[in-house]
């Protein structure tokens, strides 16, 4: 009887999703419109999850938070998604905000338009689930001298009133502010509550000299200016 005593070696196959990821790669480097939505948050993933192909993870992930333009919306509440992708995540979109703020600071950017402070503001809160209210402090050429997340949870006084508002203003020898708060909802309708803590800060402001230039409710798709809706 023939026996062989030869070790045979097997050659591992190297997973599918390897040589699918190289390619992703080279499609973006080549054309990075060629990709869909599910690939580019793919080849993210792929540099937080590491040996799984996380391609199905991709699709998921959109199709909870409702699409691309949500993505900043991620959360370990998505089944098969951990605390360090929702950090990766976090960390994209606050790199987003330090670009847009360190934009406005170093071209000594005058925020004079509800765009250009929908653009400043939006990665601050715009995809954030709690409400939070915004100053932004001016100098008299309109630009930022600093700005500050006032309160979480609800736009009113019990929460900021308005004559600390006005003291903090003074702290910072701003000559003019602008309010905003986001909208967790979407909707840019403003609340009474909204419209009446507005008309209160602006007393409190007027009172020292200070001028309340406007007040922007801030989403991640758009903005509501209570100046040009005359509601200021």
């Amino acid at each position: 009887m023939f026996v062989c005593n030869y070790n045979v070696t097997m050659k591992k196959e190297k997973p599918h999703y390897l040589g699918h990821r190289k390619r992703l790669k080279e499609r973006f480097v080549n054309n990075p419109s060629s990709l869909a939505d599910y690939e580019i948050v793919e080849l993210l993933l792929g540099y937080v999850v590491r040996g799984k192909d996380v391609k199905p993870q991709a699709k998921n992930i959109l199709a909870h938070v409702g699409g691309i333009q949500n993505i900043f919306k991620i959360s370990d509440d998505i089944e098969g998604v951990g605390s360090e992708t929702v950090l990766f995540f976090n960390i994209i979109k606050d790199l987003f905000r330090r670009c847009e703020y360190s934009n406005l600071r170093e071209n000594e950017t005058i925020l004079n338009s509800p765009t250009a402070v929908f653009k400043f503001l939006k990665f601050e809160v715009g995809f954030d689930d709690v409400e939070k209210l915004i100053a932004v402090f001016l100098d008299s050429k309109g630009r930022i001298k600093e700005y500050k997340v006032l309160s979480s949870g609800s736009v009113n006084e019990s929460y900021f009133p308005p004559k600390e508002l006005a003291k903090q203003a003074l702290v910072r020898d701003a000559v003019a502010v602008i309010l905003a708060h986001n909208h967790p909802s979407g909707n840019l309708k403003p609340s009474q509550s909204d419209i009446r803590y507005t008309k209160n800060v602006k007393n409190a402001l007027e009172l020292v000299d200070i001028a309340l230039v406007d007040h922007i409710i801030v989403t991640k798709n758009g903005f509501l200016s209570f100046k040009q809706e005359e509601l200021l």
